[in-house]
């Protein structure tokens, strides 16, 4: 047994002694701290796993309507040990939120090792940022949280986001609160989603949440269109462009063959691939459509976590 699998063993005999915690295996590894900080999730906070001090990875959020702390042992590894309420949900459900959740039907070797086969840059970006996973987010969720992101900072949208499910969600374990749905938020004034610091975002999460919550907009009927499609029925929607539309399709839906462009993608194609010139939204999203096809969405997010990083 490698020293990683001493490792998890010696942990699994201290945690799951406790009761609502346990430990959810996936087919390959994931690094969790790859996946929720690389600027595609906005609800997850670093964290200690209460009692397990050898689980040194670990974070606090909300998926699937559930406040859970997730964390690892090593950086990357394909356990992940989940912390929930459990007089709130069932370990199974727990069990099959995370693995929705982590995308864990992706085939990840073959992903980054295909992405890796594609050239120098990919290969140093799938090195850096292995273990990445492409989050299946609620679609409204997501919807919300990139009609939030224009012309906004990371960190700010993870501050309003918190403001509204303060403000409008529902307690959902662990002291956390959910993220209001689209009812909830067309419910609301404007005056009370500028409280929660959205600024002038406030008018479009408000059309959004009453066209999603009035039936003019059925998010359920988003996966039997195109892409095409459907990101025009997404651009009805106020305030919502193609990167907009294209980040809800690829994290909302999981189309992982689009190919979502905001200032640091556009920059990282026109460094990388288009000799640094300057290039528009639209060629930075053909360039990396036509070079990574069917896996346009993962190389985007290797591509943002990467040149991000290196520059931040």
């Amino acid at each position: 047994m490698g020293a990683q699998r001493v490792a998890e063993v010696d942990v699994r005999k201290q945690a799951l002694d406790e009761p609502g915690v346990l430990q959810v295996q996936l087919p390959s590894p994931v690094s969790l701290q790859v996946s929720l900080e690389c600027g595609q999730v906005f609800r997850w906070k670093r964290c200690d796993f209460q009692g397990c001090p050898d689980i040194g990875i670990a974070y606090k959020g909300v998926t699937g309507g559930t406040g859970l702390i997730m964390g690892q042992s090593q950086p990357l590894s394909d356990l992940v040990w989940v912390r929930y309420d459990p007089g709130a949900v069932s370990p199974q459900d727990v069990r099959d939120t995370v693995l929705r959740y982590l995308s864990a039907e992706d085939d990840i070797p073959s992903i980054e090792s295909r992405l890796a086969a594609s050239g120098e840059v990919m290969r140093e970006a799938v090195t850096f940022g292995r273990g990445l996973r492409i989050i299946k987010q609620d679609p409204w969720e997501a919807l919300a949280s990139y009609v939030l992101s224009i012309n906004n900072s990371i960190t700010n949208i993870s501050r309003i986001i918190g403001y509204l499910s303060e403000r409008l969600g529902e307690p959902c374990g662990l002291g956390e609160k959910s993220f209001p749905g689209p009812e909830r938020i067309a419910g609301a004034d404007l005056t009370c989603l500028r409280e929660c610091k959205c600024g002038f975002r406030a008018q479009n999460l408000l059309d959004a949440a009453r066209k999603v919550s009035g039936g003019e907009i059925d998010l359920d009927a988003i996966p039997t269109m195109t892409v095409d499609e459907a990101r025009r029925e997404l651009m009805r929607i106020r305030g919502v462009g193609p990167k907009v539309a294209d980040c809800v399709l690829l994290f909302g839906y999981h189309k992982l063959e689009v190919f979502p462009v905001d200032v640091w993608v556009a920059r990282a194609v026109s460094r990388y691939f288009m000799g640094g010139r300057p290039v528009s939204p639209e060629e930075a999203r053909a360039e990396g459509l036509k070079r990574f096809g069917q896996l346009a969405g993962y190389a985007q997010e290797y591509l943002f976590y990467y040149l991000r990083s290196q520059e931040l």
